[in-house]
């Protein structure tokens, strides 16, 4: 395993956390429009990084400062 394997894997189970808070939320309306766009241009990063885009990963950032509502 590579360390870049090693950051996408971390990238993975980040985004898989991100959308776990987010799902339900989302579907009752508590995000804005912007934060929806935010999420996605997080899932964008992962994408490609997965896709190999030849770029190296940047770091996924995860805000759950909110995540309480």
């Amino acid at each position: 395993m590579t360390a870049e394997h090693a950051h996408i894997g971390r990238m993975i189970r980040a985004t898989v956390f991100m959308l776990g808070y987010a799902a339900d939320d989302v579907e009752r309306g508590l995000w804005s429009d912007d934060e929806i766009r935010q999420l996605g241009d997080q899932l964008a990063m992962v994408t490609a990084a997965l896709r190999g885009d030849g770029k190296p990963p940047e770091p996924l950032v995860i805000d759950i400062s909110e995540a309480k509502r």
